[in-house]
């Protein structure tokens, strides 16, 4: 059974009960009306014939029978009898079977008491259960010296009939009325329902079809159906949302598998080859010996690099988050610099910094962001090349700055180069896998930062780092959250991380 069968038939139930209990009542208010309306039609008519006697003559109380008598048996029509005091009938416009309706001497009596009366009695050769309701009122004329008791009559076919028709009335009306209600309540439904039909339909063809951009019609009712329809169209937003980012991530991770497998094959291509050429020929000579184990030793350590920059990359993926700390970005971009010179004799590395404020971050993430910057600058930048470094403060943001007048970066590759695998020079193969950028990128966005490259005047490139400075002691702590991912919880370092 449907939903909208029960929620018919329950609303059917309801409004006929309610048909039922008015009907009732009503029908006994107006059952107990018509007594009452009888009683007194009666009393008038008794009252009339009353006041008739008191101006009659002796003559009108001579007995006499009616032309065309009122039998109570077939007839509805109130008639009246004129009894003298001993019950004697003078007048009647109604008959029994050819005879007065005999009025019992103690409803006579009665009426002599209490100067009226009233009674039901029993209509002989009549339906079952027929009576006539009588009211009997005294008269007198003491100057004809006459008594008596005027008597108005009336079938109890009459109420009967009334209360039959009433019954039809109400019938008829409550039949229609539940009609009506059937077929309101069903349409009522059915149009209240059809949101949960359609989101029925809506569910089984998204399933099929698996198309995430279909949406239910807006609802202008503001009722439970309409915020289910609100709330169903918002679930598939989120599910498509939720379809589109594991699609986006199932693409890239099957894009970083083949990168990454792409970029390990090299070196183990060149490991595996030279081995074999140590192990086929074990009498070759010793230059070619050492050649082959330089090239081993090489390419291991170039696959342990980037076997490590992908699993930073991976944990980065894995939502790992920093130990936030007042770092003077300054003070670590100036050692990393005074390493580099050390490192790269032939670059002239310089640096430059003014009072800066600290940065809410992790020392050795602000460390490595360097390395990867001035690395990045070495390998694209000629022997005696320039390298500027440079830290300053600019209103609440601190700004680390790398330039170089290498070779620059070429047009429209500005933002790619933060991708991961991503090499401007594909024919250098020196330049790396790709990854550092990568990694710089994921490091700034932690730190609640941003990074932009661009070429500058020296034809080289130019990597602006800008964080928000740490707030001072007298300011509220706030800031210290300014990433979103930033809650105070502790977060591995990157010396814990290669301890792990």
């Amino acid at each position: 059974m449907s939903i909208r069968t029960r929620i018919t038939l329950v609303g059917v139930g309801i409004v006929t009960l309610v048909i039922c209990c008015l009907s009732s009542s009503l029908f006994a208010l107006i059952s107990r009306g018509l007594d009452t309306d009888r009683d007194q039609q009666l009393a008038a008519r008794a009252d009339e014939v009353v006041a008739s006697l008191a101006v009659a003559s002796r003559q009108d109380f001579t007995p006499t029978r009616a032309l065309a008598p009122i039998d109570p048996r077939s007839s509805v029509d109130i008639f009246v009898m004129v009894l003298a005091d001993d019950g004697r009938v003078l007048l009647a416009t109604g008959e029994v079977a050819g005879a007065p309706l005999p009025v019992p001497a103690e409803v006579l009596a009665a009426t002599h008491r209490d100067g009226r009366a009233a009674a039901s009695i029993p209509v002989a050769g009549g339906e079952e259960g027929e009576s006539v309701r009588v009211q009997v009122r005294p008269w007198t004329r003491s100057d004809l010296g006459l008594t008596g008791y005027a008597v108005a009559a009336q079938t109890s076919r009459r109420v009967s009939q009334d209360r039959a028709g009433l019954v039809v009335l109400f019938a008829v009306s409550g039949f229609i009325t539940f009609v009506a209600a059937t077929v309101a309540v069903w349409v009522a439904t059915g149009r209240a329902l059809r949101p949960l039909r359609q989101t029925a339909v809506m569910a089984d063809e998204v399933g099929r079809s698996q198309d995430l951009g279909r949406r239910l019609p807006a609802v202008g009712t503001r009722d439970a159906v309409g915020r289910l329809t609100t709330s169903f169209n918002a679930m598939m937003d989120r599910l498509q949302e939720a379809y589109a980012r594991v699609a986006t991530a199932l693409a890239a991770q099957q894009r970083f598998t083949a990168d990454a497998s792409h970029e390990l094959r090299t070196p183990l291509t060149t490991i595996r080859n030279n081995a074999e050429f140590l192990l086929q020929h074990p009498t070759a000579r010793e230059e070619d010996r050492a050649e082959a184990l330089r090239d081993i030793a090489g390419e291991s350590v170039r696959m342990s690099r980037l076997i490590e920059n992908l699993l930073t990359l991976a944990r980065a993926d894995g939502g790992v988050q920093l130990q936030r700390q007042p770092v003077d970005v300054a003070s670590v971009a100036d050692s990393v610099c005074r390493q580099a010179s050390a490192l790269h004799p032939t670059q002239e590395i310089s640096f430059a910094g003014t009072p800066a404020r600290a940065v809410a971050g992790d020392e050795d993430m602000l460390c490595q962001l360097v390395w990867i910057l001035l690395d990045n600058a070495v390998k694209f930048t000629s022997d005696f090349g320039k390298i500027w470094v440079a830290v300053t403060q600019r209103g609440s943001v601190v700004q680390l700055t790398v330039a170089d007048d290498g070779v620059g970066i070429p047009a429209g590759a500005e933002q790619r180069i933060f991708d991961r695998f991503f090499r401007a020079d594909p024919s250098r193969s020196g330049a790396g896998a790709g990854l550092g950028l990568a990694i710089a990128g994921w490091i700034v966005r932690e730190h609640g930062g941003s990074v932009i490259a661009a070429n500058n005047d020296s034809g080289g490139a130019t990597f602006s780092v800008e964080f928000p400075a740490a707030p001072r002691p007298d300011e509220p702590t706030l800031a210290l959250s300014a990433h979103p991912q930033d809650r105070g919880d502790h977060e591995p370092t990157v010396a814990e991380q290669r301890r792990s």
